[in-house]
């Protein structure tokens, strides 16, 4: 058996207490980020429902969102190809 180390005991318990403090920091930084997200996501929300109440068409807006934050020619390559698909199926 190994004799007590009144050192190595403290070395020990001085790195649990840096752990648990590195750990408390990042839930407490990442929750606070979550938190952010969430009212951002709930602003956009909030922006759809005034557009939809000046009679925009929602579900047209949140497709040319996500069209924009694509790369240009990976969109023009798709709708390519969709068309040549439509046109087969004519």
């Amino acid at each position: 058996m190994f004799k007590e180390d009144p050192d190595f005991k403290k070395h020990n318990q001085h790195a649990e207490a840096t752990a648990a403090g590195e750990l408390r920091d990042f839930v407490a930084d990442f929750e606070a980020t979550d938190a952010q997200v969430s009212d951002l996501r709930r602003d956009q929300k909030d922006l759809m429902t005034v557009m939809k109440a000046k009679g925009w068409n929602v579900k047209a807006l949140r497709r040319l969102l996500a069209e924009r934050k694509r790369d240009a020619e990976e969109l023009r390559e798709e709708r390519e190809v969709v068309e040549m698909y439509r046109n087969l199926l004519i």
